[in-house]
Formats: C-alpha cells, structure tokens, sequence
C-alpha cells in the first residue's frame, strides 16, 4: 500500500431522503391521466383504506384548525346585503317630517331624514346631525354645532342653513306646519358655517326633545312657495340625509300608493346601512296584512289594535314596546252638568274595569293608569294608586248623591229645588271616539260596564279628521274616550293649563285650577330634574284628588320581526316610529373580520 494512504472502507455515493424526494416528485409528475388512475391498484384494499382513512382526518383536522384560527383571531360582522319588508296598514301622505300625520308618514320619515339629537336605548340623548349642543343663559340658549362632510341624498352638502330654514318654515303660519306650536317664541340665528344659535324668551326645561324633529333641505324647498308646500312632489319622492334614501313607489289607477321602496345611502355619515333596500307594503285590513307574513311577502308589522292570531308567528321575534300614552275618558261639565259633581266621576271611575278593557281592547297588553303621566315616563308619581273595580261602591256613591232611578227605565236621575225651581237632570251621556278598533272597543266597554250602575252612555264614533274638527276642537262632547302622547321629557302643560281650555290648546279634560296652573308654569322652567319631577307628582296627586279625567291604560306596542333581520336593539321609546332608529345597523348578511 502507498505510503500515505488509509485502510479505511470505500463508501459509493448514494442518493439522500432528499434526493429520493425528488426522485419521487419528478416520478408523480410524469404520469398521465390513466396512469393517476390505474396508481391506487398499486396498493391493496387495507393499504387503500388505511389511505382514505388518514386523507379524511387529515380534512377534517385542518377544517377545525381552520375554525378555531378563525374564531380566536376574527369575528362576525355585518355586511352590505339583503333587504326587509316591512307591512303595514296605512299609505302614505307625507314623507315630510313638517308634515307627518300618520304612522307609516312618521315611519318612512324616520327611515330617510336626519335630526340633529335623537334618543338611545336608555333613552338618553344622542348627537345625530348635531356634534355638540351647548346650553347657556339659565336654559334660554342654546348652541347647536353640525357635523361636517354630511350630504343630501342628491349629492348636495349639507350645512346649517338648511336647519334654520326648517325651523322657519315651521315657525311660518303659511306652512301650516302641526310643529309650529312647539317653536313658537324662539328666535335662530346663524353663527357661523357650521353653528347656529336658538334663544327662547324663558327657560323651557323640555324644549331640547325638539331637536329631535327630521330636518329638510333648503336647496329643495326654497323654491315652493307655501302655498304649494302640501302639493309638492317632494311629500312623496322626499330627499333626505338619512340612512335610506326613497327610490320608487307603486300605485293603483284610483291612486292609492301599494309599496314604498328605499334604498341604502351608501354616503350616509353613521353606522351602515346594510340592508340594500327596504320596502314598505301596505294592506287593506289586519287579515290581509297577517296573511302576506304567513306567506313570506313580508318580515315585520306592528301589531295593530284588534288584530287576532289564529296560530303562533313562526321564524319571529317580537318586541314589546313600551308607548308613553294614555288613553282615558275625558269629561265635559259644560255639556252634562253631572260631571260637575265629584261624585259622580267618582262613581263612573269605580265603575270601569280597567283590567277587562285593557284585555279585550289592546292585544299588546299594557299597564294600567293611576294618573295624568304614563306609567314609566319621567315625572310619574308611583305614590298613586289606581283606581279600583267596584261597581258597589259606585252604586253607594250615587244614591248617597241622590240619584235614584224613579221611572225604573234604567238610568238615574237626581232632583233638586221645588215647584218653578224644579230640575231634573238624567245621567244620560254621549260617549263619543274615533272610528278605531282599540277605541270602538273601549268607548262599548265603558258603556256597558257605566250602564250597569245606571249610567247610560249612547257611542258615537266619526272619522279620526272629523272627530277633531267637528268634536273635539269646539269641545262638543260629553264624554271623550281618546289618548294624550306624551315625548320622552313630558311636558303636561299642554293638556291640563287652563290656558290650553280652547281650541288649539289640548286641554281636553276641561280642567281648570290655579295650584296647578302655577306648578305647571315652574315646572317649565326647571333645569333640574329632580325638583322638576317632584312638582309633576304634586300634579299629578291634585288631578287624582279631584277626578280631573278618568284614566284607563297605558298601552304596550309590539313589534313583530323575522328571525333572519338581526342587528335590532329596542328600547326606551317615546314614539313608535323611533323603532327606527337604529335601523341603520340591522342587517341579513355577515362577514368575518379581524379583531
């Protein structure tokens, strides 16, 4: 052996895993089709199991890892798509928030224009158009600043302008505007581009809720003259800056309009909108309306009064609303002297069985009233019991007041004085409401329950516009079975101050009394709320002393929604079409984000 050189083994080079991989790989890729085919002969049937076995549990390790990366690292949101329909049983007259008369106007209107404040879920306020309110003076002004970059649904910006031109046109009489009460003696003017300044002459504790009213757009409206503004094109086809913006509506050859369609604005400067669309249909009667939900034509409706189910609403959720309102019977002692006297409204309110009205007139349920502000608003007085159901003790109170039933026809009668100083009066009375299911059902309620302690009450029901104008504005009742709405700050001044006694004031209960015209007054003009809810329950307690109405229920609202729109949270609301408000973020359709 050469010097230099090891014993040592020679190794021949061979090809590493490495290697052999690519071998492999350079193999695979050379086979056809029917080779791919003919490779799984290559193994047996146990190998071939074995194989499936792992490849199975191999897809379904990695779809759970997949999961679970997704779930820990992402999360659902809404995305753009879908649509609701919504049902009702009124067409519209005025999508205009100047001009809204009727549930579906206020719904509508709700959907496509912005306020500058609006209320949360816990029915404090919220900034909408406005960015910041600032109020000075001891309450008598009030600084609003806008937000920037909103525009109208035509492209145009909005500014300030165009909320001092609605105030003005509501403030205007040529408008004719159901608003203008609320604003009068309040003088606005411009600060700046984006801030205007509102000064009332006296402190108005409640006065904030008004800017919650929709605001219109000047670059529009400015060119109608008021004596053409309930004519105008832009009542039905409305511009807005709202979430939803109006694109078409259908009518019949008599003109009544069958659906309102909306779509989203994709410029909108709030949450959303999701939902592409949203389309209003509307339906005879309460039968036509449930039976379209049964058929999937439509995903939600408010329950209305005197709607029945036959069966349970499958796929839905429903929301109970409770609606500061209250519905009672307000009497007049100018027509029928008898409701002069504190005992008989005493007798006629211990008559009523509230409980068996409430049940029969109002599906939704509700709660029974004890005083002049609903149960639940601000300012009620829990101190005040309602009134209980004792026909007896009615019956008791009456003939201790001298009313007996003499010619035995049923009603009573009360004599006084003798010979030419002789009268009789009979405790006879019309009981007069609107034509609606929930009042048509409460006015016969009362009739039947007063008849039976010798009250007799003949129903009179007219159209909602003529009870108002032929009725009510010249106080031409009896007795008035109706309801007073009240916002999310109450403010019963307009019901109860013997200011308000004629028409337009709302003073429908006829009541007149000194004490509580002045704890009115300064309730008004109460920034505290505390002090201010003490002089509403010293109110309210004067009312209850005196019997100034006969106070029935305070009604619940329901509001029925498929399963498949989600993204809805309800709560405190003053009026039903506030529902809308966060309609903006509901929605059908979902999509997985990061955190």
């Amino acid at each position: 052996m050469p010097r230099g050189q090891t014993n040592s083994p020679q190794v021949e080079s061979t090809r590493g895993p490495s290697g052999a991989s690519s071998s492999w790989w350079r193999t695979l890729r050379r086979l056809n089709r029917k080779q791919w085919l003919y490779l799984p002969r290559l193994f047996s049937r146990n190998e071939r199991l074995r194989m499936f076995t792992a490849l199975i549990i191999a897809i379904i390790a990695f779809v759970v890892l997949m999961s679970r990366l997704s779930a820990r690292f992402t999360v659902e949101r809404p995305a753009v798509g879908g649509m609701l329909r919504e049902g009702a049983l009124t067409e519209p007259r005025f999508i205009n928030p100047l001009y809204a008369t009727n549930d579906t106007d206020r719904d509508l209107t709700r959907l496509v224009f912005s306020r500058l404040i609006r209320y949360d879920r816990s029915g404090a306020v919220a900034m909408d158009l406005a960015e910041a309110i600032d109020v000075a003076d001891g309450g008598k002004t009030y600084t609003v600043t806008v937000k920037p970059g909103v525009v109208w649904h035509d492209g145009e910006s909005f500014s300030v302008d165009d909320v001092i031109f609605t105030i003005k046109t509501i403030q205007n009489p040529e408008y004719a505007s159901p608003l203008r009460q609320n604003w009068q003696g309040v003088s606005v003017e411009k600060v700046n581009d984006r801030t205007l300044r509102l000064t009332l002459r006296q402190p108005y504790a409640p006065f904030l809720e008004n800017l919650s009213g929709g605001i219109i757009p000047e670059h529009l409206w400015r060119r109608i003259p008021p004596q053409g503004a309930l004519l105008s094109d832009l009542n039905t086809k409305p511009v807005g800056t709202g979430p939803y913006r109006f694109s078409k509506f259908t009518r019949l050859e008599d003109g009544t309009i069958t659906s309102v369609v909306l779509t989203r604005n994709a410029r909108y400067y709030g949450e959303g909108p999701y939902l592409k669309e949203v389309r209003f249909s509307f339906y005879p009667d309460a039968a036509e309306l449930l039976a379209a939900y049964r058929k999937n034509e439509i995903d939600s409706f408010v329950f209305s009064p005197g709607m029945q189910l036959d069966a349970p609403l499958l796929d839905s959720r429903r929301y109970e609303l409770r609606v500061p309102k209250i519905f009672g019977i307000f009497l007049n002692a100018t027509n029928q002297q008898s409701f002069s006297r504190q005992a008989v409204r005493k007798a006629l309110s211990l008559a009523i069985d509230r409980e068996e009205i409430l049940g029969a007139a109002s599906p939704s349920g509700g709660v029974i009233a004890s005083g002049a502000i609903p149960p639940g608003t601000f300012g009620f007085n829990p101190d005040i019991a309602p009134t209980p159901y004792d026909p007896e003790a009615a019956r008791r109170l009456l003939a201790s007041d001298g009313w007996k039933d003499a010619d035995r026809d049923g009603v009573l009668e009360r004599t006084e004085g003798t010979g030419r100083n002789k009268t009789t009066q009979r405790l006879a009375v019309r009981l007069m409401t609107a034509e609606s299911p929930e009042l048509g059902v409460i006015a016969e309620r009362v009739a039947a329950q007063w008849q039976a302690v010798g009250a007799r009450a003949e129903v009179r029901t007219y159209p909602i516009q003529e009870l108002e104008s032929t009725v009510i504005r010249p106080r031409g009742y009896d007795a008035l079975v109706f309801g007073e709405v009240f916002g999310h700050d109450p403010d019963p001044f307009a019901f109860w101050h013997t200011s308000q006694l004629k028409d337009p004031g709302l003073n429908i209960a006829l009541y007149s009394n000194l004490a509580v015209d002045r704890i009115l007054e300064e309730a008004r003009r109460m920034a505290d709320a505390d002090r201010r809810a003490l002089q509403y329950h010293e109110f309210q307690k004067i009312v209850d002393d005196e019997i100034g109405a006969i106070f029935l229920y305070s009604p619940n609202a329901v509001y029925a929604v498929r399963t498949t729109i989600r993204g809805i949270t309800l709560g405190a609301i003053s009026l039903l079409e506030e529902r809308f408000d966060t309609a903006s973020g509901w929605y059908t359709e979902t999509r997985r984000a990061f955190r």
